[in-house]
Parts: structure tokens; C-alpha cells; sequence
């Protein structure tokens, strides 16, 4: 049971120093009189350096156990302490100091409980081999998603190459701006929003023109705010690089701009917009790498995940899995069982098969 790997319970990440050669220490630094002392670096622990220590534990192998558990001594180097880490890290982050001398503490708990299990016979209980098959099995699910990780995260530069100039468009970057005009009356404008919206378009027609030849497109913007009486903060003009245009007319239109110039009054449901595509380069493909990387990573591990599961399919028994609950009979009222006025009504459920009468009115 010690060599069960129970991931929930080691969640934070950790990185290690490299071992030094020979174990040697580094060599103390005398200070001048009246001079502080220099902060010496932290001493490396070799690979095979043991690093933790549990008394009272008997470790595994054929020698046998002690008769007194106190005599009991299991270490563990670096080495097989790191070993342990990697294969419990599935998120490769990193371990502070504290929160690893915390997983350990938490180990040495696994561990006891582990030995007393295997000494009570609760590894030979059936729940427990139904546990220790599940496990495996997400144990080697998990497993291959990280072998696929590992296998595709460094693709060959020719391949790299190629999707660089398949997908050069990507790798556009673009710095746009925009004026953004409400076609609506927003609160605090004056006048009535037919009315609103014609003066709209030709503030937008206006700021339009003078966007063309060269003004300053945030003073614009605020100079249409200004002159539409609108009492809110005008947006942004500058927009972020992620920011995606939402018309497909209005995303032509930019796409055709050359750096300086501007599209014109484009209608879209925020309002009348005009963008100004201030300058365009495009991504070199070493600054275009990590992204590329990335991106054919994780197409590869899909189509990979995808290739795994697809041929697989379940029948359902839908009697266990959604079973259908019969409905109730609806409920009558037996003539002639309720006195006139009465508020107690006995409902009874009508007879199967039988249809309801309608009792007639009185000649």
C-alpha cells in the first residue's frame, strides 16, 4: 500500500537545487571590520543525500520487520524524494520550502497509515482492490495526457516553419483606435431619441472627416460626447489588442485600412464607429515561437485525445439510468359524497378502466 500515490493529497509544486560536486561546502567569506557580513548562498544537498528520516516506520523488504516498530528506520535520499515529487506533480509548478516539508509531514501520515492498513488485511478487502483498479486506471489516463504533453511540446523547427507561414495572418499586430457615437438617447442627453439619432449620425459623419485628415481621435471623441449633451465618461479610444470587431463589414473595412487611415461610419449595435488603424507589423517567427508552440501542442493533443475515445461508445440501459416514474391516477369526487356547502372533499382515485360520469342537473 506505500506505493499507493495519493495525488489529492500533494498538490503544491516544487523545484529543487542541482546537485554540487562532492558535496563541498562553500567557502566562508571573512568580512573587513565595521563591514557587514555577506549572505551565504544555501548549501546543496546531493542527489543521494538523505533528506528524510522517519523512525518508528519499517521499510519494505525481505529482511523482515523488527520486533520492536521503535527500531524501525526508513530514509529517503533527494534523489528518491524528488522521484516521489514528479510523479505526484502532475501540474509541474513549483514547491515553496515550507509548503514541501509540509507534503513531507504529510507523507510520513500516508505512510503509517499505509503499514497499519497492510497489517489489519484492509489491502485484501474487495472495496479495496475495486479502489486500487479505478485508481489505476485514472492513474494511467492521467498518465498518457502527461506523455502526450511531453511528446508534443517541442515540435521540429521545420514544422514550426511551416505553420509560421501558413498562418502568417495571426501573427498580425495591430494597434487600433475608435470613436464610438450612441445611436440611443443615454440618460441625461436632451432630446427625443428619433431626434437623437439623426444628430448622432452627423456628429459621426463630422468627427468622420476629421479623423480622415489627421485630428487627434480621443479629443474627437470627447468633443462628440460634448456636443450631443451626453453626461457619461467617454469610452476609450485606443483598443486593446484582443479586442474583436464584432461586424463582419466593419472587420473588412479594417482589414483593408493602411496604418493612418480610417474606415467609414460603420452602424453597429453600440452605435456609429469609426476606426483609425494606427500601425501594423507582424510578429518575427522567433517572437512568434512560444505562441506557435503552444498552438500545435495542443491541436497534437487533441487529435491525439480524440483518436483515443472516439472509437469508444456505451449502450445505456435506460431502466437504470433513466428510469420513468408512472404518473399517479388523476383523482375524482364521487357524486352525491359531498353535501352542498361542504368543505370537506374526499378525493378518491377513479377505478381503472372505468369512465367518469357526469352527474346530471335536476328536472
Amino acid at each position: 500500500m506505500r506505493i499507493i500515490v495519493l495525488t489529492c493529497l500533494f498538490v503544491t509544486p516544487c523545484v529543487f537545487a542541482q546537485p554540487q560536486a562532492n558535496n563541498a561546502k562553500p567557502p566562508v567569506t571573512v568580512a573587513s571590520p565595521g563591514q557587514p557580513v555577506p549572505a551565504q548562498p544555501p548549501r546543496v544537498v546531493a542527489a543521494e543525500e538523505t533528506v528524510l528520516t522517519i523512525h518508528g516506520l519499517c521499510p519494505a523488504g525481505p529482511n523482515g520487520t523488527p520486533a520492536k516498530k521503535s527500531d524501525c528506520t526508513t530514509a529517503m535520499t533527494r534523489s528518491q524524494f524528488e522521484g516521489f515529487i514528479a510523479a505526484i506533480n502532475v501540474t509541474n509548478q513549483n514547491y515553496t520550502p515550507p509548503a514541501l516539508k509540509n507534503l513531507a509531514t504529510g507523507y510520513i501520515n500516508v505512510l503509517a497509515l499505509a503499514e497499519a492498513g497492510e497489517e489489519a488485511g484492509v489491502d485484501k478487502d474487495p472495496r479495496f482492490q475495486e479502489i486500487m483498479r479505478v485508481e489505476r486506471n485514472r492513474a494511467l489516463a492521467e498518465a498518457y495526457r502527461r506523455y502526450l504533453r511531453e511528446k508534443y511540446s517541442n515540435p521540429p523547427q521545420q514544422e514550426i516553419e511551416k505553420y509560421y507561414n501558413d498562418n502568417l495572418s495571426k501573427f498580425d499586430q495591430t494597434r487600433i483606435e475608435r470613436i464610438l457615437i450612441p445611436r440611443m438617447n443615454p440618460r441625461g442627453a436632451p432630446g427625443k431619441p428619433g431626434e437623437f439619432e439623426k444628430n448622432a449620425r452627423k456628429v459621426a459623419d463630422e468627427m468622420r472627416e476629421r479623423a480622415a485628415h489627421g485630428e487627434d481621435m480621443t479629443a474627437l471623441q470627447e468633443e462628440a460626447y460634448k456636443s450631443l449633451g451626453i453626461q457619461t465618461m467617454p469610452p476609450q479610444t485606443e483598443l486593446p489588442s484582443s479586442y474583436k470587431i464584432a461586424q463582419t463589414a466593419a472587420q473588412q473595412d479594417v482589414k483593408a485600412l493602411k496604418p493612418g487611415e480610417v474606415t467609414r461610419v460603420e452602424l453597429e449595435l453600440s452605435g456609429f464607429t469609426i476606426y483609425k488603424l494606427r500601425s501594423k507589423s507582424t510578429l518575427t517567427l522567433e517572437q512568434a515561437k512560444p505562441q506557435i508552440i503552444k498552438e500545435m501542442s495542443e491541436k497534437n493533443i487533441d487529435a491525439a485525445l480524440r483518436a483515443a475515445t472516439d472509437g469508444v461508445r456505451a449502450d445505456y440501459n435506460e431502466d437504470f439510468f433513466n428510469p420513468k416514474i408512472p404518473l399517479a391516477p388523476n383523482p375524482r369526487v364521487i357524486p352525491g359524497s359531498v353535501p352542498t356547502g361542504s368543505s370537506n372533499v374526499r378525493m378518491v382515485p377513479a377505478p381503472a378502466n372505468v369512465p367518469q360520469q357526469t352527474p346530471t342537473k335536476p328536472k
